[in-house]
């Protein structure tokens, strides 16, 4: 059986020393792993804990992030910290390993199994173009809370959009950015960003194409003052040291006609990305094989030669079909390919159209979500993303948040339950 939830034992009051993992961990050696809530406002500079015997754990925030003795570093919270409570601050200040590293098919923090719990926000990073949390002013308006509805739902990981429409109109205005990684520190959520979509929704120039991906990419598109490959690394390189962040994925549901586009463009971006920043998880973020340079036919296939890079350890696999299958055919058959490569599977967006906004259909929609999570967890799957978090949604689709009638949100529902495993 493989186990959800944080990947680390945690009390309130202590720290881990981390350590590097360096062999494999079969699947059979997951553990439960207790997780408890509370934890602070990021404004809180004391970290509070008793004596772990971690010699960053007495540190504040502002000299833990300038140690160079003890190799403390500022990590997420334990999962479930909220913004009004004092018991912890800007982050936990810990020694050790602080990423989450990747050993074959599965995940490991501070030496312990990792898998994760989550969901996906569109607009959570705030691009001031339409592309924001609907019912708030502002980003600052909207972080606080956001995040305490997250944690609530002891979510762990946040797959963002982080194209370059939310970098401000020179490409390199991280701020937006830097106060979203504050705020998901401090609940002790990690973040995926995608930096780039196929498709043109909050971001410019269109839907990507085999030109594009040949050779457009390397040019300012849209209305962007970047390329794509300098956003990118610009972006990486800012956060390379950031323990917040989980990794990075290159694209939302990429697909071509030609394989050899899609392919050069790949090779490319993963080693360039792995230059910069050697710290982070990556994922390409294909399709699931819905156009010929992604195809998942043949032996091998398109979608396994993409994948097959040593740079790459996360597979994104997308369940947006069959609602009523907690296991659809072709994430199967992803999920296969994945195990292959040796790589970890994860589903980056598990989204079910609720029918309307009544009680009723909120509840459907929950029951088919928790029987995907728990299909995709028997499957060997690390990860599941419920999309989409939108908070004071209207018009009833993919969206939930955490409105009292959501079973899929607060701290029995659906996510909440499933990461406490």
């Amino acid at each position: 059986m493989i186990f959800w939830g944080r990947g680390q034992s945690r009390s309130r009051g202590q720290a881990l020393a981390g350590q590097r993992v360096d062999g494999k961990c079969p699947p059979t050696l997951f553990v439960a792993l207790a997780l408890l809530a509370g934890c602070g406002p990021h404004p809180i500079d004391i970290i509070v804990r008793a004596d772990s015997g971690d010699p960053c754990a007495a540190l504040s925030a502002s000299e833990c992030a300038t140690d160079t003795q003890d190799g403390c570093s500022l990590q997420p919270n334990p999962t479930g910290c909220h913004a009004n409570d004092p018991g912890c601050g800007a982050g936990s200040c810990t020694s050790g390993d602080p990423f989450v590293r990747r050993s074959g098919e599965a995940l490991f923090l501070h030496g312990e199994p990792f898998s994760f719990a989550g969901t996906v926000s569109w607009g959570l990073a705030w691009n001031d173009n339409g592309c924001e949390i609907a019912g708030y002013a502002s980003l600052a308006d909207a972080l606080g809370p956001s995040f305490d509805e997250l944690a609530t739902m002891r979510v762990s990981v946040l797959r963002v959009w982080a194209f370059q429409s939310y970098a401000g109109a020179s490409g390199a205005d991280y701020s937006h950015f830097d106060r979203l990684v504050d705020a998901a520190r401090t609940a002790g959520v990690r973040l995926l960003p995608v930096l780039e979509n196929m498709h043109a929704d909050c971001t410019s120039g269109g839907a990507r194409d085999d030109a594009w991906f040949t050779s457009g990419y390397k040019s300012p598109y849209g209305n962007y003052a970047l390329s794509y490959r300098d956003y990118v690394a610009g972006l990486v390189a800012h956060f390379r040291d950031e323990p917040t962040i989980l990794g990075w994925e290159l694209m939302h549901e990429a697909s071509a006609q030609q394989f050899s586009a899609l392919d050069a463009f790949v090779d490319d971006m993963t080693s360039l990305v792995r230059r910069t920043d050697p710290n982070h998880l990556l994922a390409v973020g294909l399709n699931d094989g819905d156009a010929p340079a992604t195809s998942t036919d043949g032996a091998p296939s398109n979608y396994f030669k993409l994948q097959n890079r040593s740079a790459v350890d996360l597979i994104d696999i997308q369940d947006f079909n069959n609602p009523d299958e907690p296991l659809p055919a072709q994430s199967a058959l992803c999920r296969s390919i994945a195990h292959a490569l040796g790589k970890v599977a994860f589903v980056g967006a598990a989204g079910i159209k609720a029918t309307d906004s009544s009680a009723a259909a909120l509840k459907i929609r929950a029951t088919q979500i928790e029987n995907k999570l728990n299909a995709a967890r028997a499957a060997g799957f690390r990860g599941f993303l419920v999309y989409d978090y939108a908070p004071n949604w209207t018009n009833a689709a993919y969206e939930f948040d955490a409105r009292a009638e959501e079973p899929l949100a607060g701290s029995k529902g659906v996510l909440a339950r499933h990461a406490a495993y």
